[in-house]
């Protein structure tokens, strides 16, 4: 993926009114999240030398590669997808988190069919939350909706969606 800074953007001829950053639309960012198009127009204007200009990603791209570690497009697609760890409750940034292998990788060399990594097999887990679901027996799938479904060791059960986590145990 391809960063480009505000002085290259001028030195390759582009005006950033041309790529959108003009008008009061409402722009998403990788960190800040949407903030109005005006106010990144004005940010990159005084502080372009610290801002990268990426392109969009398609966020349907279904892919798959045969090594362990994403390309740079997944990476990036399974970030904005879910901006936080999914593990139930958790907020950390996807930015600041590992990428998880839902079912866990392994080597094709070793056995591990193909195409094992790809964005549906792919979720961001914190370090604390990816290390409790390799060696703590936790466990969870992804469901078509996009959102989480995890069980504990001890069978209790919780729905992670993109407006909260909702424990779903069934207590009869």
């Amino acid at each position: 993926m391809a960063h480009v800074n505000l002085a290259d953007l001028f030195a390759l001829g582009l005006d950033p009114h041309e790529l959108g950053l003009d008008g009061d639309g409402i722009t998403s960012t990788d960190r800040l999240g949407q903030i109005l198009t005006t106010q990144l127009r004005d940010w990159i204007t005084r502080h372009g030398s610290l801002a990268t200009i990426t392109p969009v990603v398609d966020l349907n791209r279904t892919d798959a590669v045969d090594r362990h570690d994403p390309p740079e497009w997944m990476d990036t697609l399974v970030r904005l997808r879910d901006p936080h760890c999914v593990y139930p409750n958790c907020e950390r940034s996807s930015w600041d988190a590992d990428l998880d292998h839902i079912d866990p990788y392994q080597p094709p060399g070793e056995g591990g069919p193909p195409g094992q990594t790809r964005p549906e097999n792919l979720a961001p887990l914190c370090r604390r939350h990816h290390l409790m679901k390799t060696h703590g027996r936790w466990r969870y799938r992804r469901a078509r909706d996009g959102t989480y479904i995890w069980t504990s060791q001890h069978g209790r059960t919780w729905l992670v969606t993109p407006q909260g986590t909702h424990d779903t145990t069934d207590t009869r």
